[in-house]
Order: C-alpha cells, then structure tokens, then sequence
C-alpha cells in the first residue's frame, strides 16, 4: 500500500525534520513509516484521505518519537487513524463540569485519543492549520499521540512509562507542580488552560509546546523542559540553538 515516501515524509515537516541528527532522522523514518503500514488509516463519513494527509499525520507523530529505541513500537497500542473533514462531535456520557457529574452535551473536538487500542481521530482542517503554524504552539497530531504514549503503561494520567524511579518521581514533582500551579492561574500564554483539564492533558499540552515553542519553555520552565527532554529523548531548543550558531558562523 505505501512506496518508499522517504521524501514525502520528510517534505511534511521539513524545518523540523533537518534539525534533527542523523541518529533521529533514521528513528524518524523507521517510526512514520511502521505507522503508516500498521495502523488502518480511515476517513470518516463524506472525507476522503489523500496520501498527503497520512505522511503529514505520520511524519508529525514521528517526530515526538525520534529520540525512541526503533526495535521497540511507541505506538504499538495505535490501531486505527480516523481522518474527519472538521470538527469532530461526539455524543454520550462524559465526565461535567463539577466533578461526579456526567454530562451529555454533545463536545466539540479537534481530536480525540480512545482508551487502549482506540482510534486516534483527528480533524483534517485542524491538522492541516497548526502543521502550518507551529509558532502558535499547537498541534493536534502531537497532542493525539502524546495521549497514546501517556497510555503505554495502562492509564491516561500524565505519568507515561518511566523505569527509573528517581526520575520518575522527579517527572511527578515537577509536572504536579506546574499542573497546579496552571490550575490556580489559569493559561500562562504559554501553556494553554486547557492544560489544566487533568494531569493527562497537562502532559499532551506541554508536548506540543516542547516541540512547537522549545525555546521559550525552556526559558519559562526550565525544570518542565528538563522532564520533557528527559521523557522525549530530545532537546528542540537546543537544536534552535545549534542553528542560530551556525547561521552566525556561515
């Protein structure tokens, strides 16, 4: 079903994908393309996907994962990738506003990451925007699959696998932290309020903030930047850094 789409991939996030090392471009490539081949991609009702859409979708999800072992599937509990021409609507019981409240207002989404091997659905028209304007600090694919690396270990909690318990008691000191302290404040304009939803999309958030706005987290939130890098296997910032450097040299 899928050619070699090397360059298709790489012209989907192309700033992105060239301040990556060799090392991480290799990753990239191994990630994006065992998603594109193992996962059924689908488009829902009155859609139709075009090629491009599953290489932009892929080369974005692959890119949070390019500091990952490649022997091992980041998204091995991603089965499907349901496409939407807009907004997305869901219906049924969900959690309220007051807590111990269900609610069955119809929601609004953008995107949406189903528990376990649930599909991740994601509005085209949203994708398409932010993969254009990642100065805005969002991006849906990014926080999609942020949510499916959170649930590697079973729950949605923010917390996603951490071997190492002093690192993994470090990552909980410093998200639980700036999770509350979002709750209390509200958005930092940054950090998006929504953020302060649950741990879960605390942790989807600021994923899209490490890899859109690196820099500024960075010199915002230090210790949050440092988890980040810590979990992600990767410094976004300091290849900005790297590339201001050699535009001054050259």
């Amino acid at each position: 079903m899928f050619p070699d789409v090397t360059g298709e991939l790489t012209a989907a996030a192309p700033k992105a994908y060239h301040r990556l090392s060799h090392d991480e471009q290799e990753r990239f490539h191994i990630h994006a393309d065992r998603l594109m081949r193992r996962a059924s991609w689908e488009a829902a009702r009155d859609f139709t996907i075009q090629p491009a859409m599953i290489h932009t979708v892929a080369a974005h999800a692959a890119l949070i994962v390019a500091g990952f072992d490649p022997t091992v599937d980041p998204f091995r509990n991603v089965a499907a990738i349901v496409l939407h021409g807009g907004t997305i609507v869901t219906t049924g019981p969900q959690p309220g506003p007051v807590a111990g409240v269900m609610s069955a207002a119809p929601r609004y989404l953008a995107g949406q990451s189903g528990h376990g091997r649930g599909p991740v659905l994601l509005d085209w028209r949203t994708v398409q925007r932010e993969v254009n304007r990642p100065s805005r600090g969002s991006n849906v694919v990014y926080h999609e699959f942020a949510h499916k690396l959170d649930q590697l270990d079973g729950d949605a909690d923010g917390v996603p696998p951490i071997a190492d318990s002093e690192a993994r008691q470090a990552w909980e000191q410093t998200i639980g932290t700036n999770f509350r302290r979002l709750q209390r404040r509200g958005s930092t304009g940054l950090v998006r309020a929504y953020g302060a939803t649950n741990q879960a999309e605390y942790f989807a958030v600021t994923s899209e903030v490490f890899f859109t706005r690196p820099v500024e987290l960075r010199t915002q939130m230090a210790r949050l930047y440092e988890r980040l890098a810590e979990f992600y296997r990767q410094d976004p910032a300091g290849r900005i850094d790297d590339e201001i450097l050699q535009t001054k040299i050259s």
